[in-house]
């Protein structure tokens, strides 16, 4: 796809993502798990080419949707490595306050970093301080002088021109590619509180699971015919988002 097709394709995407959950956007601003689970609903809603919108938001199941058969009751789960999401979790508040130091240092220009932990990168309680201090020190060094300082954290540091100061973390690999045993053991996590969700909204349940962002800790889908098993489920129908990639597939 030629560059300027692909920028005006990005463009509608997102307005038709925006016409689907805008309004839902306001009632979670500030809440950030709310927020990724509705861009995900609503990423799902615009691959699903069906005539299907949200009815409103809720918990137990995450969101009721207005659909052909009346309407639906929709959970979400991301399917992650849990291992690795913790380590991301605990550098993703690293990352933080190494920002805040930055931004509070007038000798840093402004930029926008982008950067991966390694995946040996671990440390204790209490080699938090440590830890935040050296990271900053290692942006510092990339961003004033350009240098690399090795360091067991952060690598393949990449900046751009930014109006104010930030650091977004980037995985170096896009994780381990996703298996039928892996599918299986979510749906039968959320298979535990069915009877709890159907009670709630009286509606059939759906579920909506997803993989495939840019992190360590995602899985990719390496090949299309491993989900073409067969599911024994109480849910009334499975579906599987590869988030980066914008791809659906109907497990059920």
């Amino acid at each position: 796809m030629e560059h300027n097709k692909l920028i005006d394709w990005m463009n509608e995407s997102e307005k038709k993502l925006f016409a689907i959950i805008g309004k839902y956007l306001d009632e979670v601003k500030g809440n950030n798990k709310k927020t990724t689970e509705i861009c995900h609903i609503g990423k799902f809603i615009m691959l699903l080419n069906e005539s299907v919108s949200i009815f409103r938001l809720s918990e137990s199941p995450d969101c009721l949707l207005n659909t052909n058969q009346g309407i639906i009751g929709l959970e979400h789960q991301i399917i992650v490595n849990k291992s690795l999401r913790e380590q991301e979790g605990c550098f993703e508040t690293i990352i933080r306050s190494v920002e805040q130091n930055l931004l509070a240092d007038s000798s840093i220009p402004n930029f926008f970093a982008n950067c991966d932990i390694l995946p040996t990168a671990n440390y204790s309680l209490s080699e938090k301080s440590e830890v935040i201090k050296t990271v900053t020190n290692v942006f510092k060094e990339y961003i004033i002088y350009d240098r690399n300082i090795p360091n067991p954290y952060v690598g393949n540091i990449r900046l751009q021109k930014y109006s104010s100061k930030g650091i977004s973390i980037r995985s170096n690999s896009f994780g381990s590619p996703l298996s039928p045993s892996i599918i299986k053991q979510a749906i039968l996590k959320k298979e535990e509180k069915l009877e709890q969700y159907i009670r709630n909204c009286n509606s059939p349940i759906w579920l909506l699971l997803v993989t495939g962002n840019l992190k360590n800790s995602s899985y990719y889908i390496e090949d299309t015919q491993l989900l073409s098993f067969f599911i024994h489920s109480k849910f009334d129908k499975i579906y599987l988002l590869e988030d980066f990639k914008g791809k659906l597939y109907r497990l059920k």
